[in-house]
């Protein structure tokens, strides 16, 4: 199996930065949680034998503004769902598309193609033979971004 970067910091605020202005973006301190019961979306990236290879995970804070800010859904709307966790449709699609462009963020000039195959509500509710054990992950990065004028959350980044 090949292995897939994670990317680094800057490579993360640069495509993240594209979408989002004044974008601020740190390592963070902890490990953000992805097992079955986690608050936490899950994006699975395939390779070209429809494997899965790479994923990349974000919490409900991340989701809700980044979510909300692609297309300027109001700021309560994003806050409320970053609190419970009930995501509208163009929230949803939105994440997706963001995980979408992500999955450059896997990819150099060493590594073979991968694309992103679907963005899951909770990691519980991605297929058996899809899942991530993040334990045997060949890399990992974490970040706390903060999505201006919306608020703070955190995705990580773990590939084969």
């Amino acid at each position: 199996m090949a292995n897939f970067v994670v990317p680094k910091e800057q490579d993360v605020k640069q495509i993240l930065g594209m979408l989002f202005s004044d974008l601020e973006i740190a390592p963070s301190t902890a490990a953000l949680a992805t097992a079955d019961a986690d608050k936490t979306l899950m994006a699975v990236f395939i390779d070209d034998d429809d494997a899965p290879v790479a994923y990349c995970a974000c919490d409900h804070a991340f989701a809700a503004y980044a979510g909300a800010s692609l297309t300027m859904i109001p700021k309560g709307v994003a806050e409320e769902a970053a609190a419970n966790g009930d995501f509208s449709k163009p929230v949803l699609d939105n994440v997706s598309e963001i995980m979408n462009i992500c999955s450059r963020l896997f990819m150099n000039n060493r590594t073979p193609h991968l694309r992103l195959d679907r963005t899951y509500p909770s990691p519980g509710e991605v297929p058996a033979e899809q899942k991530c054990d993040a334990g045997s992950m060949a890399a990992r990065s974490d970040y706390e971004v903060t999505i201006p004028n919306y608020g703070q959350g955190r995705i990580a980044f773990l590939s084969s």
